[in-house]
């Protein structure tokens, strides 16, 4: 028996069942299709330098200039072939990848991967849920001097760092929450603005067909004259909130509850607590156009508006109190001027919510001596009537302050799609309330950390950084729904760390328990054998299948592709 040179035990989690989805969608391939590369001098190609920054993303956590230590750990020659040695994936060569990426255009590179991850998961294009966010960056970034190239500037930070430079983000997002469409922006873009131009982008790159059935869905942002005009002339349609600042959002409020002629919708959602809904419908025009409104009630007031409401109710009752305090120590002579002064506080003290009475109290107090000395013993004092404002009723506009809340927890949709009948007034909310499938997906890329790196000393690795990480999006949104639909066949959930049981598990959930998944691995001269150990975690094992594949992929390249 050939005695073993190396023997290791590696911790390779999830990567290779990654490697396998980026297999199904042609990912390398595609990516050495878009770009422009010479593959006698590139001894790995661009497609497959991506897919290693993409797999360290998912699978590490790490800052990507640490990616050497993750790969220590890794499989490469199954994840990426043979002779894929070290330096062939150092700082220099992974820098150079994203060049070629930005290069190529990389919103549309990843466009063209999203549309063929579509494909491969029977998906088609209906509602697309626009959203942006904003990533901060360290370090020192100058403006490339091309008009075209990423400005890494300061902007309205969305992670709460005003003092750092950053990045805009903007991601189209399918229910399902597969990102479609993904772009780098300036970062002092702005909502609105971001806004039209995306509208662009999107009918660059999506079909007659599919523009015809999409419904572009995004916040209320998207609500400008420019963006509605814009909307209109590309024959889209839309479903977003009307803003706060037209006029007609108040208007139509206040008749729905004039009216008080509700749609009960009761919970959107199986979740404990969750909001009980009411709407009502009218069509209007809005800049000359005619639009429908659905304005929505939900029973659970906003905890930061009703936390607002709270602090303005206290601070106008401390307000007053303080001037009734100041109002009661003054003494007046006659009673024309007590009236005099409780008519100057009504109107300089007009309140939003409190009522409140002032009254005027009357007492005899002796008249300032005007004679010198002490008085004399049988002298009396001589005696006058002052008057007094003392606070007769204070008590709070109980019918003021709960229309307020109701106003507060109102809030005013807009669309489009005047025929109810194709989209009815409760698939409008629901469609909105989908929005979440856009903000959940942010919540993987917002370490700022993760993009410190030394190579990405450029406005344009920088760009083409942030599609990859859209990249990773995408493979992380292919796993959460693979797992998810096959669920729905299940009778038993699976039981994640934690001992949490969940038909509905996040890909983040997913990832964390094939994390411990580890390989033997044999070298023996030329030959590399890899072996499993036997305590693989059970859950593991049941997520590679719900995946369509088996756990031999750890081992073996010789395992089919998904077919289910």
């Amino acid at each position: 028996m050939q005695e073993a040179n190396q023997i290791l035990t590696l911790n390779v989690g999830p990567s290779q069942l990654l490697s396998q989805l980026c297999d199904e969608i042609e990912f390398e391939q595609v990516i050495n299709d878009l770009v422009e590369w010479d593959p006698v001098r590139c001894s790995l190609s661009p497609g497959t330098r991506i897919k290693a920054l993409v797999l360290n993303i998912l699978c590490s956590g790490k800052p990507l200039y640490k990616i050497s230590e993750f790969y220590e750990t890794q499989d490469p020659e199954m994840l990426f072939g043979p002779n894929v040695t070290p330096e062939k994936r150092n700082d220099d060569a992974l820098g150079r990848a994203l060049d070629y990426l930005y290069e190529a255009d990389a919103w549309k590179v990843y466009s063209t991967l999203a549309l063929i991850t579509l494909k491969k998961l029977g998906l088609s294009i209906g509602v697309l849920h626009n959203d942006t966010t904003s990533i901060s960056v360290y370090g020192q970034y100058h403006q490339a001097e091309e008009e075209d190239v990423v400005n890494i500037t300061y902007g309205y930070s969305k992670s709460h760092r005003p003092d750092l430079k950053q990045i805009v983000l903007g991601m189209s997002v399918t229910p399902e929450r597969i990102p479609v469409l993904a772009k780098v922006e300036n970062g002092n873009t702005s909502d609105k603005t971001w806004n039209l131009e995306f509208i662009k982008k999107m009918r660059e790159i999506l079909s007659d067909e599919d523009w015809s059935r999409l419904i572009d869905q995004a916040d209320s942002a998207l609500i400008t004259s420019d963006n509605l005009a814009e909307l209109d002339l590309h024959n889209l349609a839309f479903i977003s909130r009307l803003p706060d600042t037209f006029s007609l959002s108040a208007e139509l409020k206040k008749e729905a509850w004039a009216h008080d002629v509700w749609e009960e919708l009761g919970p959107l959602s199986d979740k404990k607590g969750a909001a009980k809904y009411k709407i009502q419908s009218f069509e209007r025009s809005l800049e000359t156009l005619p639009y429908r409104f659905i304005v929505v009630h939900s029973d659970n007031l906003d905890q930061r508006k009703a936390k607002t409401l709270t602090h303005a109710i206290e601070k106008e009752e401390m307000k007053l109190q303080k001037a009734f305090d100041q109002l009661q120590k003054v003494v007046f002579h006659c009673e024309s001027d007590a009236l005099e002064a409780i008519q100057e506080f009504q109107k300089k003290h007009k309140s939003s919510y409190f009522h409140y009475e002032l009254a005027i109290h009357t007492h005899e107090q002796p008249v300032k001596r005007k004679k010198r000395g002490r008085p004399k013993k049988e002298e009396q004092p001589e005696m006058e009537i002052v008057y007094h404002v003392r606070l007769h009723s204070f008590e709070k506009n109980t019918e003021l302050i709960e229309e307020k809340q109701r106003l507060l927890s109102t809030f005013v949709l807009i669309t489009n799609k005047l025929d109810q009948t194709e989209l009815s007034n409760a698939d409008v909310l629901k469609t909105y309330k989908g929005q979440t499938a856009a903000e959940t997906r942010f919540r993987l890329i917002k370490d700022s950390q993760m993009i410190d790196a030394i190579y990405l000393k450029t406005p344009q690795r920088i760009e083409a950084l942030g599609i990859v990480y859209v990249m990773a999006l995408l493979l992380y949104g292919m796993l959460e729904y693979r797992v998810r639909e096959q669920m729905k066949t299940e009778d038993t959930p699976l039981v994640l760390k934690g001992k949490r049981k969940l038909f509905e598990p996040t890909g983040k959930a997913l990832l964390e328990q094939l994390e411990d998944i580890t390989i033997i691995l044999i070298k023996q001269g030329s030959q590399t054998l890899r072996y499993l150990p036997d305590n693989i975690n059970e859950q593991a094992k049941r997520i590679i299948r719900l995946c369509g594949y088996e756990l031999d992929i750890y081992v073996s390249k010789k395992v089919e592709k998904y077919n289910r």
